[in-house]
């Protein structure tokens, strides 16, 4: 009997990054009923990662466009507030040239 001599190429990713592939692999066993119905099982699992990097990308990016919309209203705020700042100043300074 001939026995298959299998490589297992994760020995040789760091600790963190065979964790991180691990977790990729979880989150891929979700789509696990589409692509074993598939005709090219590995090619669909591979499809199956990148749509849930996709995904983890596209919430990411939407985040990040909620904090930038958060971080541009506090901007503005900001600058309203030094405007608003210098126009008092600018007017106190008036009022006390006016007054003898």
């Amino acid at each position: 009997m001939m026995f298959k001599n299998v490589r297992d190429w994760k020995q040789y990713l760091t600790p963190e990054d065979e964790d991180k592939l691990n977790g990729l692999l979880k989150l891929v066993a979700k789509n696990r009923g589409a692509y074993k119905n598939a005709d090219d099982v590995k090619l669909a699992q591979l499809w199956s990662a990148a749509l849930e990097l996709f995904k983890q990308n596209y919430a990411l990016q939407k985040r990040i466009a909620d904090l930038e919309d958060v971080l541009e209203a506090v901007v503005d705020t900001v600058k309203k507030r030094e405007n608003e700042k210098k126009n008092f100043i600018k007017k106190l300074e008036r009022e006390e040239f006016l007054d003898p």
